[in-house]
């Protein structure tokens, strides 16, 4: 069955619509989503400066859907058109999401745009996890959204769609006072609230931003009550957005008169093939009830007709069924007790233990848990130990958050939202089988600490394990010995003052050792120059392996997009952190560039 669809004057490949807010930081992440079947993408929301957003947690699943408090995140409209120019001609739909302070920003933002080639262009007016430094959405007034839109018309070129508030007192007001002022479509709805999750453990909201926007399931029945309130009142097409990750969600959505449906919270409950699930269902049903094409969905509820039964989907996506294996439904949150805290004499690294509950998933080499302290922020880090049930974290104090990691004493509560990610030796069903025998873990830095945890377990199935860690000075390296003594894995140490071990990088003396030891796999992690270089000596002593990176990750769980990589679009937090030196291969940014929480790049 054909299910393209035009709309506003672009063909698509099909109805479904990838949110904003979703993804989107990157070229990359968006062509990633297209990719994976989704019909038209929309950026993050971009606005006339850099912004880095809320500190986290900035998403949490609370059971019923999830809340949210990213906070605007961008690299500021210079930078984005300047990203996106580097990347045109795109080949893919691309709606460009916008926000701004006042009427006078959205103008300007949407004149720069004018160098950028697009699809549509979101006018985002309805952000409810920022009221306080912007006040109330302007979607809250009809003439407010009349000005903003007005304004925006006659700066672009592009159809318009504007992006509307479920919390609005009077939805058809508003949405006919953007209509008359230009809208060609609209975006119905933006996520509800703001609302707030609190903490049982430690009496505290759980989003660093205390409070934010709630989508998911639970406000799937708003959004449907909002399509269908405002269809045929406007002569514009509706996007309906919130709450759909099912076949049956799209199709009610389309029923109550949405032309697209758009998807945002499933890209984590579902997965990213999400869009290809709905999409089947909906071509299942279409064909099931004899429809002549999806179009004949669209406002079917509103059309004067004796009622009638319809067939459900055979094989489509229900609510019920198991989240795709490959991205868990619901990723495991604990807050817990500080159980014990270990630093080596003369060593600037620590380690936190957890007792992690029976019922809780334990972690697997090269996983990383978010950890939450309340009130603070939350951060991703990697498994440097697992005995029993006790999960530990080793880590350098670095910053504002590591810093207060420091600090903490036993029995104070960390929130664990894990475990995360692809780990090490991922690639085959039996990770530790008799594919290889000799393995050689390479560590720079504090990148050692997850290297520890992948050893202990090759050592459980008899592999040879040779470790080489580097650091500054002996401080840095030395506090690794008791880890690798269990694991019963001979160590190499290379210090760049002379300190422990041999003076130097790691990649001054790692060919020789290479040569020396001959291992068959080689497993990495550390800063990215480095690995750049390791990689790049293991490939040439035709040495193949693994490696984890290191990406600005605010949510860990998918959905934000900061960790997406060009040009794949691969999330570090799902696809990764860990990759093989291969898939390495095609990220074009290996080794070159990062972007910080706005999504501004910093070269390495």
């Amino acid at each position: 069955m054909n299910t393209a669809v035009r709309f506003l004057g672009t063909d698509l490949v099909n109805r479904s619509v990838l949110a904003s807010g979703i993804l989107g930081v990157t070229v990359s992440s968006l062509r990633r989503a297209c990719r994976e079947g989704a019909g038209l993408v929309t950026s993050k929301s971009v606005g006339p400066m850099p912004r880095k957003g809320h500190h986290g947690p900035v998403v949490f699943d609370w059971g019923g859907g999830l809340i949210n408090a990213v906070g605007l995140s961008n690299p500021g409209i210079d930078e984005f058109v300047s990203q996106v120019e580097k990347q045109q001609p795109l080949g893919f739909p691309l709606a460009v999401s916008i926000f701004g302070g006042n009427e006078q920003d959205f103008s300007d933002l949407a004149a720069k745009l004018e160098r950028i080639d697009f699809s549509f262009l979101e006018i985002n007016i309805s952000c409810p996890n920022v009221r306080d430094e912007y006040g109330l959405p302007f979607s809250f007034s009809p003439e407010v959204t009349a000005a903003v839109t007005e304004r925006v018309k006659r700066s672009s070129s592009k159809p318009i769609i504007v992006k509307l508030s479920p919390n609005t007192p009077n939805i058809v007001r508003v949405a006919a006072a953007a209509v008359e002022a230009g809208a060609d479509a609209l975006c119905i709805m933006n996520t509800v609230g703001p609302g707030m999750v609190i903490d049982v453990h430690t009496a505290r909201p759980v989003l660093g931003n205390d409070s934010g926007g709630m989508s998911g399931t639970a406000v799937l029945p708003l959004t449907v009550r909002c399509v269908y309130d405002l269809y045929g009142k406007t002569q514009v097409p509706i996007i309906g957005t919130g709450g759909i990750s099912t076949w049956r969600d799209a199709v009610q959505v389309m029923m109550a008169g949405a032309t697209l449906y758009g998807v945002g919270s499933a890209v984590y409950t579902r997965g990213i093939g999400v869009f290809r699930e709905i999409e089947r269902g909906i071509e299942q049903y279409v064909k099931k009830n004899r429809f002549p094409s999806a179009a004949h969905i669209v406002g079917l509820s509103h059309k004067t007709m004796r009622v009638s039964f319809y067939t459900g989907a055979n094989g489509g996506t229900k609510r019920n069924e198991a989240a795709s294996p490959r991205i868990a439904g619901r990723h495991n949150w604990n807050v817990l007790p500080l159980a014990r805290i270990s630093q080596a004499q003369g060593s600037g690294v620590k380690t936190l233990f957890f007792e992690m509950p029976e019922e809780a998933p334990l972690p697997a080499p090269g996983q990383f848990y978010m950890l939450w302290i309340p009130g603070v922020d939350q951060k991703p880090f990697s498994v440097s130990w697992l005995e029993g049930r006790t999960v530990s974290f080793s880590f350098l104090k670095r910053g504002p958050f590591s810093t207060r990691l420091f600090d903490l004493k036993p029995k104070d509560p960390v929130g664990l939202l894990g475990p995360l990610g692809r780990g090490f030796l991922h690639r085959t069903e039996d990770p530790y089988g008799g594919e290889y025998s000799r393995y050689l873990l390479v560590g720079g830095g504090i990148g050692v600490a997850p290297l520890l945890f992948a050893a202990k377990e090759l050592a459980v199935f008899g592999r040879d394990i040779c470790i080489v860690a580097g650091g500054k000075e002996v401080g840095s390296v030395a506090w690794i010995e008791p880890f690798c003594k269990k694991a019963g894995a001979t160590v190499y140490y290379c210090t760049e003052d002379g300190s422990l071990g041999k003076k130097g990088m790691i990649t001054d003396h790692l060919p020789e050792l290479v040569s020396r030891l001959a291992p068959d796999f080689a497993l990495l992690c550390g800063p990215e120059l480095f690995l750049a270089r390791a990689i790049e000596i293991l490939q040439d002593k035709g040495v193949g392996g693994e490696a984890g990176l290191e990406r600005m990750m605010k949510c860990g769980i998918g959905l934000c997009g900061s960790c997406a990589v060009d040009p794949t679009g691969d999330r570090v937090c799902i696809e990764g952190p860990v990759f093989g030196f291969e898939e390495i291969a095609g990220i074009d940014e290996f080794g070159k560039y990062k972007r910080d929480e706005g999504g501004s790049i910093e070269r390495l």
